[in-house]
């Protein structure tokens, strides 16, 4: 008899242990669901996060007082290889756009910068979170995706202030949890820019005797090399608030120099420059008889 109380009982262990292990599998297969949503929401913020960084690094932050790889070379990155490094292999974000660049600067020969404005590659622009070559792939180890396209708004477009427009407008895209690109849980960072159309307004701080000839040059880097672009002279009145305006078409955003000559004087600004911002309307107001002014 003993012996058939002690199967009845270990009958009733075995089925204890079934029962346990049957509400163990229930947890789990309940629990794994939420694991996974919980894995994914984590991989998709940090991803959002890493392209907010990979777009501060392209043109800056405003916020910062930053202006990034478009600050010093005067384009987009054509790769987000290049943010790192000038040689190497890129994936260029436009087809065959595969423009050159120098190291930073400040004198050109023998000749420096107007304003020793510094100009040229100045990276790795990609300095925190990220080491070697991860900035390149998201949260789930897949290889984003940047487009640089190129476009031009004619001078008939009243965006533009009645001068063509021509800029790149950079997107950085992140496959999403499905690996996958061009579907619905794709991860994109906002546009970003490298150039605008710069209106400048420019005033007589102090009535002058005649009538005087205004010309501006604007300074900024192509491929961080210096380069200029000069308005068409005009004549500007001789009173206290006369104004001229001065358009300047595709300006790369960033700290940039201006040179004014009013009659025989000459002022030079720094301005600062967002192309993120669309136009902007910066008003120079050199005083007469003056070497000098501000920009506002």
């Amino acid at each position: 008899m003993p012996p058939r109380r002690w199967q009845a009982d270990r009958g009733f262990a075995l089925v204890g242990a079934l029962v346990l292990l049957a509400v163990l599998a229930t947890l789990v297969i309940t629990l794994a669901p939420v694991e996974v949503l919980s894995l994914t929401g984590s991989n998709e913020r940090e991803t959002q996060r890493q392209l907010a960084h990979l777009v501060e690094a392209a043109t800056g932050s405003a916020k910062k007082k930053t202006y990034g790889f478009v600050g010093d070379v005067g384009r987009l990155p054509k790769s987000l290889e290049e943010l790192n490094a000038t040689g190497g292999t890129h994936t260029l974000c436009d087809g065959s756009w595969d423009p050159s660049v120098v190291t930073y600067h400040t004198v050109d020969g023998s000749t420096d910068h107007r304003g020793h404005a510094p100009m040229g590659w100045n990276g790795p622009y990609i300095r925190r979170f990220f080491s070697a070559g991860d900035y390149l792939v998201d949260s789930w180890g897949q290889t984003l995706r940047y487009t640089c396209p190129e476009s031009t708004k004619p001078d008939t477009d009243p965006i533009t202030g009645g001068v063509a427009l021509t800029t790149r407008t950079g997107q950085i895209t992140s496959a999403g949890p499905d690996g996958v690109f061009d579907t619905a849980d794709d991860l994109t960072s906002d546009e970003f820019f490298d150039r605008g159309n710069v209106l400048m307004t420019v005033r007589v701080g102090q009535s002058q005797a005649t009538p005087q000839n205004l010309v501006v040059t604007l300074f900024y880097p192509a491929n961080g090399e210096q380069t200029s672009v000069t308005s068409t002279p005009v004549t500007i009145e001789t009173e206290t608030g006369s104004e001229k305006l001065i358009p300047f078409g595709s300006v790369p955003a960033g700290i940039r120099f201006v040179q004014i000559d009013v009659g025989a004087n000459t002022l030079f600004f720094n301005i600062v420059w967002d192309a993120n911002i669309g136009n902007a309307m910066l008003y120079l107001v050199p005083q007469a008889g003056g070497g000098g002014g501000r920009g506002g």
